[in-house]
């Protein structure tokens, strides 16, 4: 079992949604009727301490300050909204904390100055949320709302054989070298190539450039194809075969007609943002991704993290 084919089991017992649920489960947000010719994107994610982040540990190591803790948490959840071209709104936050967390302020109040500061930079209020004591482990969840006009929603299907595969940012050792904590969500990126109509589809990688790629291919029912030597690395001392199968890059990948790559290429307009094509959407009866000579990258390995495993 693991997190994926979990959810597909989920969502085969889930009821008929209703017609305001114009998203459901199974995309980087859902998505629901909302004012004039506007959707409501929702999604939630999760922060949890040891796995997520570093907490001290009784040799004295150092942990990950509160304030880039609760900055991840509301950040992760950006970059959702980023994927399906939307702008962010609002947010809920709950915590359920430990005792060693709980006996003073402190920490929680710099873990709501991180996210608070990320929060005025995207313009996202805090609306409301929920605060626990936990036993052991320390939790925090986000509930993020943002909006999207609805002919410009960016969805995970939509990829077609011949589209040309483009990526935001880097890839690989983001634990190592300090990203999965002090990334830039995309949500101007992701806003721009919605309003743009550029992307036939995209994706949030977070766990993985394999995994997500996978996910992407498997809504559009199309196989990628993927130079590894055009893959843009972190750390070039690092393999690309493992770089793309770290996770917590939070980058976008999505797909573009080929007759408007050239543009997409001459008029982007983010120059602190790193654009790179990395493949192509090719035809495939069972969606997988396979490398520049035509080899699996996708069957019998790691292909990135799955949220639902536990580590010994």
């Amino acid at each position: 079992m693991n997190e994926d084919s979990f959810l597909a089991g989920l969502r085969q017992r889930l009821p008929v949604a209703s017609a305001d649920v114009v998203i459901g489960p199974g995309d980087d947000c859902a998505a629901i009727t909302g004012a004039d010719h506007d959707l409501l994107l929702l999604a939630l994610d999760q922060i949890v301490g040891g796995r997520h982040y570093f907490e001290q540990d009784d040799k004295g190591s150092a942990a990950t300050a509160p304030e880039l803790v609760g900055r991840k948490l509301l950040a992760r959840n950006l970059s959702d909204i980023a994927a399906m071209g939307g702008t962010p709104l609002f947010c809920l936050v709950g915590c359920a904390l430990s005792p060693r967390l709980t006996h003073t302020d402190d920490w929680l109040n710099r873990f709501f100055d991180g996210l608070l500061e990320l929060a005025g930079e995207y313009q996202v209020q805090l609306i409301g949320g929920d605060l626990a004591a936990s036993r052991q482990d320390d939790v925090g969840s986000l509930t993020i709302v943002g909006s999207v006009p609805a002919d410009q929603v960016c969805r995970r299907s939509g990829a077609r054989p011949g589209d040309l595969l483009f990526v935001t940012g880097q890839f690989g050792d983001s634990v190592n070298t300090g990203h999965h904590l002090h990334f830039q969500p995309r949500c101007r990126e992701g806003r721009w190539l919605a309003e743009q109509k550029m992307a036939r589809a995209m994706i949030d990688v977070s766990d993985g450039l394999l995994l997500d790629g996978l996910r992407l291919g498997q809504a559009s029912n199309i196989g990628l194809q993927i130079d590894l030597t055009t893959v843009p690395l972190r750390n070039p001392e690092r393999k690309v075969k493992l770089a793309i199968s770290d996770g917590e890059d939070y980058e976008l990948l999505f797909a573009v007609a080929p007759e408007k790559a050239g543009r997409l290429t001459e008029s982007w307009p983010f120059a602190g943002t790193p654009l790179a094509r990395i493949g192509t959407a090719v035809q495939n009866e069972t969606p997988e991704i396979i490398d520049q000579q035509g080899r699996s990258l996708t069957r019998n390995g790691q292909m990135g993290y799955d949220h639902y495993s536990v580590d010994d």
